[in-house]
């Protein structure tokens, strides 16, 4: 693979109103056309940081900003190199282009926890670069040796000479030629890295300011609302309009993607007729499917046979009596604040997107595919996220925009309402899982389990290849990624398969449940519910031994590893083994996404009333870039893990979605929120990912808390005492 020749890097940087700009190589094809192609002045060859000639510094942001903190955290490594405020860095959202690639994913993603992790070096680098550049322009423009020039709070210091600013320097720069390694700061040196500070797009959503893909509108615009079939799977059979075309303000009702479309010159008006829509449906594959026979389905394949997925140790040493536990979790809906939403123009020879969404390329790729046009023409303007978790790496609802704006020839701006987000969304899969293992006397000699769990991977890679792969090459190759990607799904096990607890044989298999019901990325994934089962497992192990459930969690792990060092900070700080009278305590610790989590709950019941009242945590990330986003992260982490824990499922009737809106799929509330306290276990290591680790062990440690507190064990989400 090739990549942008550096005399093209130039000759594109000249159109930047004259400024220059700085490459940041992260991985990926370089050789596609600078993009988009009628835009010059705004493409970005990579991504990279720019100097404009009245001497601002724009840091292109190439992942997308959902809450998460990527939007002040990629920004603060730039401005650390640069020796300026990061508050004085204009912080732009990125257009798509192959430079802009994860290299772990090769897609321009935002998700799976590795913004920090895989940009960390990139993005200093590019900086240093720039800084070295720019204190080279001034020793040549000055006449001064290169000792004599410093960057520092957005000038440049020259001895002997007031400030200059950067847009000073651009000519002489441009003479010049640019670093590609030059020296990064030393840690000891850091004023930025690893400091609390106020995050950056704080002010502007809190006055209002930021822009959301909600928030975006231009002339002509047409509002569009879809009725889709309430059944998982099904497609509309025939439909009456009269009563829907009588609502004032409707301009058309047509057939689209499976469902019916309705353009009104507003929200309301869309939505009133689209109520008044009488539609008869095909409820398609999954008619007929409830909970109960999911539940039945799940506990047959249990006792087929599985796929190994990890074999650790000698089956010899497998003696003593052996006990086992059966676990289960429900489908989850993401539920962020702001529904999908997309705002679609289609022209002659252009497609203008401006939405939210995790995956630029991707959603490139299946409006091109679904309009048939090149991909080319296809321009997103990714905007600030109102949440995703997950949920926005699909692109469902951008092609249903994309489609309705080029039947009507207007720009469409498509809202879901919250009924559509619940009842159609790719849900967090219900999974089972049977876990076992033996003991004699007094050890474990083995730990064992299977889980019963559809494949995300399979639903939803063959989009993402779809979109990602040459045109000239047959569809039949993504589709059949499918098949594939079933059998080697790692998400279905990780955080179970893959656990660094230490006995004498281990072994884990997985049994795919090709139920077609729609399954996507749920915050932390795979883990959301492996870390319940084996969490919940190790102490009823545990108790089973009569060992303190931390003391025997310590006692099987790596000494060196990151979680037992979080696991004893958890400890400490929570005070473990000593709860208020009258409260009990859970622990749970969990490795995701390269980082450690370990969470000490403590609880109290009443009746069949859970009460949490605080949860400590203790995380080893790494180096933690911004202090206040790792404990922003664990805390909005814990919130969401216990909602799932305590409040949420999705459930099915004849293959619908029971629930509609927080009436029924209720969110925790402020007054049951508990007292939650971060601690960030102190590292010189890289940074490692923090969105999404701190989910994985609060349900699970809320469920120990539960058993301690009543002797009962709760081995289904969400916790209900009988």
């Amino acid at each position: 693979m090739t990549t942008l020749s550096r005399r093209s890097f130039f000759k594109q940087s000249a159109a930047l109103g004259g400024g220059i700009a700085v490459a940041i190589h992260l991985g990926g094809c370089g050789s596609e056309p600078v993009y988009p192609g009628d835009r010059e002045n705004a493409l970005q060859p990579n991504a990279y940081l720019q100097v404009t000639p009245d001497g601002k510094v724009v840091f292109q942001l190439p992942r997308a900003e959902m809450g998460q903190g990527v939007y002040t955290g990629l920004t603060t490594l730039a401005a650390e190199e640069l020796n300026m405020p990061a508050e004085q860095i204009v912080v732009e959202h990125a257009y798509y282009h192959p430079e802009f690639r994860d290299p772990e994913f090769q897609m321009m993603m935002t998700g799976g926890s590795v913004s920090l992790r895989n940009n960390f070096m990139p993005i200093r680098q590019a900086a240093a670069n720039l800084r070295a550049w720019l204190r080279a322009a001034a020793a040549q423009q000055y006449k001064v040796s290169l000792d004599a020039v410093e960057l520092s709070n957005g000038q440049v210091l020259v001895e002997g000479r007031e400030p200059v600013g950067f847009g000073e320097l651009i000519e002489t720069a441009n003479s010049l030629p640019v670093p590609e390694k030059a020296p990064l700061k030393s840690p000891a040196d850091f004023s930025q890295i690893g400091r609390h500070s106020v995050r950056l797009d704080a002010r502007d959503k809190v006055t209002g300011s930021a822009r959301f893909g909600i928030d975006c509108t231009v002339p002509g615009t047409r509002t569009a609302v879809m009725r889709r079939c309430p059944h998982l799977g099904g497609r509309v059979k025939s439909f009456d309009a009269s009563a829907a075309k009588a609502v004032k303000g409707v301009e058309a009702v047509f057939e689209v993607n499976g469902g019916v479309a309705v353009v009104a010159s507003g929200y309301w008006p869309a939505r009133k007729a689209a109520d008044a829509l009488d539609i008869q449906w095909d409820k398609g594959p999954l008619a007929g499917l409830d909970d109960n026979t999911l539940r039945q389905r799940h506990e047959k394949l249990l006792q087929s046979e599985g796929r190994q997925v990890a074999e650790v140790g000698d089956a010899e040493a497998v003696t003593g009596e052996r006990m086992t536990a059966r676990y289960r979790v429900p489908m989850l809906s993401h539920s962020p604040m702001e529904p999908p939403n997309a705002l679609v123009q289609v022209s002659e020879n252009r497609v203008e997107v401006w939405t939210g969404t995790q995956v630029p390329d991707t959603a490139i790729g299946v409006v091109a595919a679904a309009l048939e046009r090149p991909r080319e023409q296809i321009i997103v303007h990714n905007q600030m996220l109102g949440g995703g978790f997950g949920r926005r790496l699909v692109p469902d609802y951008i092609v249903e925009g994309a489609r309705i704006s080029a039947r009507t020839g207007h720009p469409i701006k498509l809202v879901w309402s919250r009924e559509d987000d619940i009842q159609h969304d790719y849900y967090r899969p219900a999974a089972m899982a049977e876990l076992s293992a033996t003991v004699d006397n007094g050890k474990v000699t083995s730990f064992s389990g299977k889980t019963v769990v559809p494949s995300i991977m399979g639903q939803i890679m063959p989009m993402f290849a779809e979109a990602a792969m040459p045109e000239w090459l047959p569809p039949a190759i993504p589709r059949s990624l499918a098949g594939l990607l079933k059998h080697v799904d790692t998400s279905m096990t990780e955080g179970l398969g893959d656990t660094n607890y230490q006995f004498p044989y281990k072994k884990m298999e997985t049994v795919h449940d090709d139920t077609p019901i729609p399954v996507g990325f749920w915050r932390s994934v795979g883990h959301s519910q492996n870390a319940f089962f084996t969490e919940s497992f190790i102490d009823e192990l545990a108790h089973r031994l009569g060992q303190d459930p931390v003391e025997f969690r310590l006692m099987h792990m790596p000494h060196d590893s990151r979680r037992y060092r979080a696991l004893k900070l958890v400890a400490e700080k929570a005070g473990w083994g000593r709860p208020t009278p009258g409260q009990f305590q859970g622990v749970a610790a969990h490795d995701a996404f390269h980082s450690s989590v370990a969470q000490v709950v403590t609880a109290s019941v009443e009746g069949t009333n859970i009460r949490v009242h605080k949860v400590v945590c203790a995380v080893d990330c790494g180096l933690a870039v911004n202090p206040d986003i790792v404990i922003a992260q664990m805390e909005s982490a814990i919130v969401f893990g216990l909602t799932a824990a305590l409040k949420a499922g999705i459930t099915l009737e004849d293959g619908k979605v029971k629930q509609s809106n927080f009436h029924d799929y209720p969110m925790l509330s402020l007054a049951e929120t508990p007292e939650i306290e971060v601690h960030i276990v102190p590292s010189t290591d890289a940074p490692t990912g923090v969105g999404e680790p701190g989910l994985p062990p609060v349900a699970p440690a809320l469920a120990n808390a539960v058993f301690a507190a009543t002797g009962q064990r709760l081995r289904e989400l969400p916790l209900r005492l009988g």
